[in-house]
C-alpha cells in the first residue's frame, strides 16, 4: 500500500464516520420534531375536547389529566431542544463534510485528514451518549446505500421499534469493521 493509498483510506474513514454521524443525528432531530408535534396536538385536541365537555365534569377531569400527562412528559424531556441539539449536530457534521469533499478526491495531505479527524473526534465529544441499535440502524442504511449488503445487520423486530427509547445491546453485530474504498 503506498501513502496516497494509505491517506486515502484514512480519508475515507472519516468520511464513513462524518456519515454515519449526520444520519444518526437527522434520524434523532426528525423523532424529537415528531415527538414534539404529537405532544403540541394532543394538548389542542385536549382543550378542544375540555372545552367541548364542560357539561360533563368526569370526562372533563380526565381530559385535563391527559393533558397534564402530555406536558409534563414534554417538558421533562424537552423535545424541542433535543431536536434543535441533533440539529446543529447533524449541521456540524454536513459542514465537515463539505469541507472534506471540497479538497478534491486527492488533493490532501496526511495533516489535512489528521484534521478532518480531530475535528470529527470534537464534535463527538460534545454527542449525548448514542443508542446502539439506532447507531446500527444508521450503519444498515448506509451500507445498503452504498451497495455493501453483506455488511446489513439482522435485527429483530423490537430492536428496530424501540431504537429510539432503548439502548440495545447489539454489540455482537459483524458490522464492526468499517467500510473501505475497496469493498
Amino acid at each position: 500500500m503506498n501513502d496516497k493509498d494509505y491517506l486515502w483510506d484514512k480519508r475515507h474513514a472519516v468520511l464513513q464516520r462524518i456519515e454515519l454521524s449526520t444520519l444518526y443525528h437527522q434520524k434523532r432531530e426528525r423523532f424529537f420534531t415528531v415527538c414534539d408535534k404529537l405532544g403540541n396536538a394532543a394538548g389542542v385536541i385536549g382543550g378542544s375536547a375540555a372545552l367541548a365537555s364542560l357539561s360533563n365534569p368526569d370526562l372533563l377531569a380526565w381530559i385535563a389529566l391527559a393533558i397534564t400527562v402530555v406536558s409534563s412528559i414534554a417538558l421533562v424531556f424537552g423535545f424541542p431542544d433535543r431536536a434543535r441539539r441533533h440539529a446543529d449536530l447533524a449541521k456540524d457534521f454536513r459542514q465537515l463534510e463539505s469541507a472534506i469533499v471540497g479538497r478534491g478526491e486527492r488533493d490532501f495531505t496526511e495533516q489535512d485528514v489528521s484534521a478532518w479527524d480531530a475535528s470529527t473526534r470534537m464534535f463527538e465529544s460534545t454527542e449525548p451518549p448514542a443508542l446502539g441499535a439506532l447507531v446500527v440502524l444508521c450503519q444498515n442504511e448506509l451500507a445498503r446505500a452504498q451497495g455493501h449488503a453483506g455488511y446489513v445487520v439482522k435485527m429483530n423486530l423490537m430492536q428496530r421499534l424501540g431504537a429510539h427509547f432503548v439502548d440495545f445491546n447489539v454489540s455482537a453485530s459483524p458490522v464492526a469493521a468499517p467500510l473501505s474504498n475497496a469493498d
